[in-house]
């Protein structure tokens, strides 16, 4: 990365991929594969091309869970959210920590066997069928001519809870690849908090952290970083809700909406 005064920071899901659609297929799977007998609206796991009919067809469930999205971080979180819907105690999660009180109920080798299911499914997925996978992963609108727009003038990259091969794999898909140069994206497996994404990224290249700009669509991510004195953004166009605002507005955060992403560090 060449020497600059601004670095912008992107969340991945949320922020430049709409992951919901693919989010909910995988869920779904990983949860049949550990509880083959359940209570999804569903007999069996959904085929790829069937997620879009069933949004349609089950509008309740899946608003329920998308807004326990944003209360997630990792694949085991998924669990945690189908858990809430299918024991029908999604009015009694309305805070951050009602979903960790939650998930602190379920026995950790379930949750760890879940993660294990999601991601083995999903990389089974790219290695047969990559173009139908990433059909489920649409960038968000004007969000590939914004990042061009955008590299052309400050160096960017990317903190993410999501596995680097499924980045890379989107990211050409996308023609995005060359606005994030090796060393410039950090994933899961690089560390679980943002905040030692963004520490990693100051100390690599040397740019001090006020002068770097953190646009992530989860209120828990920039809650954790905002002490460091990183310009933090929600990004409205994201997995948040009002809910999500009002914490983010509290804690000194922006609320960014996808026309003003262009602008960000003027």
């Amino acid at each position: 990365m060449r020497s600059a005064e601004k670095l912008i920071v992107f969340d991945f899901d949320g922020v430049i991929c709409n992951s919901f659609y693919d989010s909910l297929y995988t869920a779904i799977h990983a949860y049949f594969a550990v509880h083959p007998k359940n209570r999804l609206p569903l007999d069996r796991p959904l085929p790829p091309d069937a997620v879009f009919k069933f949004e349609r067809e089950h509008l309740d469930f899946c608003r329920m869970f998308f807004e326990l999205m944003p209360l997630g971080n990792f694949a085991m979180d998924y669990y945690v959210a189908l858990d809430i819907i299918t024991t029908q105690r999604f009015s009694e999660i309305t805070t951050q920590d009602d979903f960790i009180t939650h998930k602190e109920t379920i026995a950790r080798g379930i949750l760890d066997r879940y993660s294990d299911e999601f991601y083995t499914f999903r990389r089974r997925m790219q290695e047969s069928r990559p173009e139908e996978w990433a059909s489920l992963l649409p960038p968000f609108e004007i969000i590939p001519e914004t990042i061009r727009s955008l590299a052309s003038k400050h160096p960017l990259a990317i903190a993410t809870s999501k596995d680097i091969r499924s980045v890379d794999i989107l990211l050409r898909h996308y023609a995005l690849a060359g606005c994030f140069p090796a060393g410039t994206i950090l994933d899961k497996d690089y560390a679980e908090s943002k905040r030692a994404h963004l520490v990693r990224f100051h100390e690599r290249h040397g740019i001090p952290f006020e002068r770097m700009y953190f646009i992530d669509d989860k209120v828990l991510h920039l809650v954790s970083v905002a002490d460091l004195g990183v310009v933090c953004h929600l990004a409205a166009w994201g997995f948040n809700t009002p809910r999500e605002h009002a914490v983010a507005r509290d804690c000194g955060c922006r609320v960014l909406e996808l026309e003003q992403l262009a602008s960000i560090a003027d």
